[in-house]
């Protein structure tokens, strides 16, 4: 499990900033305000990862976050955070007009403005870059108001909590970027059926070819000869249409399987059943014959080799929350 935070360890004075950077790191560049003095604040974050996704799981005191255009000038790529609310109440006004109570589903667009009022409790959210889901931006803002009346919600509401429920186990083990990568298709559907337009239900069918092929890709990424002939074959269209379905996508059909699969050996290397293979075996496991080849393109996808990975990874990093000389840290 990796514990981001946990105030119990922390000072009263120094919590609400602690509270504050872990908002910050987890996507959120929202200022946090409370209505309660210093010793009242708590929270515990436990964050997980998946794949180019991640998992955040918080229990928190009452607080609001305010996310202004000033805030988020410099924001890079849309993040989303799916979220379930598993206790308390809650509004927000990227979900207008609802009163979140204890088993809602709903989106925040964490690059837009907002104003979220938590009365305490506990959320669990799945954050997803939008550019992994595929939708055009506003077409993914107005789905995202109106998540919770799509016919997929339920379905989607009941297999988030089988995700988080089960996060560290799942984000330890080498399926991490495929459970990633179906949840992301699951998102997707929930979103595109919850605004129905003639325009996007032809969106949607050409979507469906690309959750498909990607599905695909995610089921057989240790294959070597992974590419678009395989998929093709599978699929039984044609290969210049599997490379159409990369066209609007920031990578190519090559670059996106490269990427997955280098995923997956990074979850694997420090996975509790991969942790004793040797970074060969791990490269092989995922479709590398050449493991000097591997360990090249890891460093340029991550900064380093997978050993240094490894090594770097095997136990929580620590970065401080504020300096002075009584302890406390956040964890990542």
């Amino acid at each position: 499990m990796a514990v981001l935070l946990d105030t119990s360890h922390l000072p009263s004075a120094r919590r609400a900033e602690a509270v504050a950077e872990v908002f910050q790191f987890s996507g959120a560049r929202a200022r946090v305000v409370y209505d309660c003095s210093d010793d009242q604040v708590s929270a515990r974050f436990e964050y997980f990862t998946l794949g180019g996704a991640h998992v955040v799981k918080a229990r928190i005191s009452p607080l609001g976050l305010i996310a202004t255009p000033a805030l988020l000038k410099d924001t890079g790529s849309d993040l989303l955070a799916v979220t379930l609310k598993l206790i308390g109440t809650a509004t927000h006004t990227q979900a207008p007009g609802r009163l979140l109570r204890p088993g809602d589903l709903f989106i925040t667009n964490l690059s837009l403005p907002y104003e979220y009022v938590d009365d305490g409790g506990e959320n669990a959210g799945f954050h997803v870059p939008l550019a992994h889901l595929g939708l055009p931006r506003d077409y993914a803002t107005r789905a995202s108001e109106v998540i919770h009346t799509s016919p997929l919600a339920v379905q989607l509401q009941q297999y988030l909590q089988l995700l988080f429920r089960d996060a560290d186990a799942i984000s330890q083990g080498p399926a991490a970027s495929a459970v990633a990568q179906a949840t992301t298709d699951l998102v997707r559907a929930a979103l595109i059926s919850a605004v129905d337009e003639e325009s996007f239900r032809r969106y949607g069918q050409n979507r469906d070819l690309n959750a498909g092929a990607k599905s695909y890709i995610a089921q057989h990424l240790a294959d070597p000869s992974l590419g678009a002939e395989q998929i093709a074959r599978a699929m039984f269209i044609s290969v210049r249409q599997v490379y159409k379905l990369w066209e609007s996508e920031p990578h190519s059909l090559g670059q996106w399987i490269l990427e997955r699969k280098l995923e997956a050996a990074r979850d694997q290397l420090t996975s509790s059943l991969g942790r004793n293979q040797t970074v060969a075996a791990i490269a092989r496991r995922w479709g590398f014959a050449d493991p000097t080849h591997f360990s090249r393109r890891f460093r340029l996808a991550y900064g380093m080799s997978p050993r240094e990975w490894r090594h770097t990874h095997r136990n929580p990093a620590t970065l401080t929350v504020s300096s002075g000389t009584d302890g406390g840290s956040v964890h990542a």
